[in-house]
């Protein structure tokens, strides 16, 4: 028996327990009234009932962050049995239109790092000279505390730790995360597919212990425009070729710094949720992408080329080819 069978039974037979216990002291009732009330705790009892497995069903349900937290205390990627909307599983096509990362213009000099201020320090530079440079170029480098006592046991003076923490570059907590997707067909058709060999492209980022999972449902991109959706005519004289340019652009969340490993793969599976949920087939032509996600950065701008194909047996069908993924910080 199901718990929201044995549940509603239970509370049916105290309700009428109670209703009995209480109509016995009372005698010479008609057959006619004990009818009625027999029928009114038929219809008390049902939405008694009802309320109570509402009850039951909210506190037995896992909220999108406890999902990915019991995945998480079961080892990276675990099991996720509900989708989740707590900023872990992204639907690019929900950003269309999205700001695209701002041009960065590279100046002469890069910021000054934790290793520059050692060197410079170790190599007798004054304080003034190396808190002038601070003031100039910045410091792209981790300035917590533990960063800071490392600078003090190197032998750096307090008011240049005073300047690193001063001129730091803020934390990196987000990065600006750019999908451009190609479709590359063979021309001269008259009507284009929308259907793929495997529907869905995913993205997976580890950020400490959970993941970030980003999606594309194909069909529903071929199928649509979109504000950023350009033709380029790559035709050459022996072969006509055009290809489709769709681009989808976000600001997320990273926040855990360090080296990860970015997985690019297509599936047959809408619900991925995890990289436990991975097919096995799917997980070995998964394409793997490793980078440095570093403390502090000029910028945090990180994307993903994903080229199409016609199928060559198929011509109603898209294939992916290859991907890239890159991120550029300073």
């Amino acid at each position: 028996m199901g718990m929201e069978m044995w549940l509603s039974r239970v509370l049916c037979l105290e309700y009428r327990r109670n209703r009995t216990g209480r109509s016995s002291s009372v005698t010479g009732a008609s057959s006619k009234l004990r009818k009625g009330e027999r029928m009114m705790r038929s219809k008390r009892c049902k939405p008694m009932a009802i309320a109570a497995l509402s009850l039951w069903v909210g506190a037995t349900t896992l909220s999108p962050v406890q999902a990915q937290d019991k995945a998480g205390n079961a080892g990276l990627g675990g099991p996720s049995g509900t989708v989740l909307e707590s900023g872990l599983i992204h639907n690019i096509v929900e950003w269309d239109g999205g700001t695209l990362p701002a041009v960065y213009e590279r100046s002469d000099q890069l910021p000054i790092t934790l290793n520059d201020v050692r060197k410079l320090s170790a190599s007798k530079f004054s304080e003034t000279s190396i808190t002038k440079m601070l003031e100039q170029r910045r410091c792209a480098c981790d300035a917590s505390v533990d960063a800071l006592v490392s600078l003090k046991e190197a032998g750096v003076s307090e008011a240049v730790i005073e300047a690193v923490s001063l001129h730091a570059l803020r934390p990196n907590r987000f990065i600006d995360l750019t999908i451009s997707l190609d479709f590359e067909g063979k021309g001269g058709m008259a009507e284009v597919s929308t259907q793929a060999r495997k529907g869905y492209l995913y993205l997976i980022i580890p950020d400490g212990s959970r993941e970030r999972v980003f999606v594309g449902n194909l069909q529903a991109i071929l199928s649509r425009q979109w504000q950023r959706d350009t033709l380029i005519d790559n035709t050459d004289l022996l072969l006509p070729k055009k290809v489709r340019r769709i681009l989808f652009a976000s600001r997320v969340l990273l926040k855990v710094h360090g080296e990860k490993q970015a997985l690019v793969f297509t599936s047959t599976k809408p619900d991925i949720y995890t990289s436990a949920d991975i097919p096995k087939a799917d997980r070995e032509a998964a394409m793997e992408f490793a980078f440095n996600y570093p403390s502090s950065s000029l910028q945090q701008s990180c994307s993903l080329q994903a080229l199409h194909r016609q199928d060559a047996m198929l011509a109603d069908r898209w294939y992916l080819v290859r991907t890239h993924f890159e991120c550029e910080w300073d």
